[in-house]
């Protein structure tokens, strides 16, 4: 009863936290991927990423990755990454319709930029705040060279599982992650993407959000 009360807790806080942040007016999935500027392939992929991992919920929270979630937010505040501005146990979560861990792409796309690192991690469950996050995680993911060993969005999607999965993939969480995108992509129409070549994206999450929410 603990358990399920601390997770009612964190999902009543993570509502509270997305209801405050403006972005959300109007919001979808459609409309972030539309204000980003992308279309064809890339938004294609992005549907079928979402479609797999939420069936297109960007409300969605999931408490069972609170675990690993909080760890990795630990972890980046003893390295210096993540400012200490919020209690630890706010991270403990995935979300968002691409099912993001806070901490990790809170760091990963705005280094150095506190005002953004010390932002509600409840930001993933705005539509557009994750997917600026998504595409500058992909731009990050296309830097290592076990990616451009492979430039395909089959190895782009096995990154956000694990980016060691895209120098290995046949472990077997990664072959199911590889079947889930099988799934994703004919949902959507375009099993052809599986081995075709992604465009090159910016890393910085910054850029995306201005261009999504029209920031400076």
């Amino acid at each position: 009863m603990v358990r399920a009360a601390l997770i009612a807790g964190i999902v009543g806080m993570l509502l509270a936290q997305t209801a405050k942040a403006e972005p959300v007016q109007g919001g979808s999935i459609a409309r972030a991927i539309n204000d980003a500027g992308v279309s064809g392939d890339t938004a294609d992929w992005l549907l079928a990423k979402a479609w797999v991992e939420t069936r297109l919920n960007p409300s969605k929270v999931n408490t069972g990755d609170g675990p690993a979630a909080l760890q990795a937010a630990r972890r980046l505040k003893s390295e210096g990454r993540l400012p200490d501005c919020r209690p630890d146990q706010e991270y403990a979560f995935s979300g968002g319709a691409w099912q993001l861990i806070p901490a990790i792409f809170l760091v990963v796309s705005y280094p150095k930029n506190e005002q953004m690192l010390c932002s509600p991690p409840g930001i993933v469950l705005d539509p557009r705040e994750a997917l600026a996050m998504v595409l500058a995680y992909a731009g990050r993911l296309q830097k290592k060279s076990s990616y451009r060993a492979d430039p395909t969005w089959k190895t782009l999607w096995l990154g956000f599982q694990n980016p060691k999965f895209m120098g290995d993939d046949s472990s077997e969480r990664a072959q199911k992650s590889i079947a889930n995108m099988r799934k994703g992509l004919a949902h959507v129409g375009r099993s052809d993407l599986e081995k075709k070549r992604p465009p090159t994206f910016e890393d910085s999450g910054q850029f995306w959000r201005s261009r999504i929410l029209g920031t400076s």
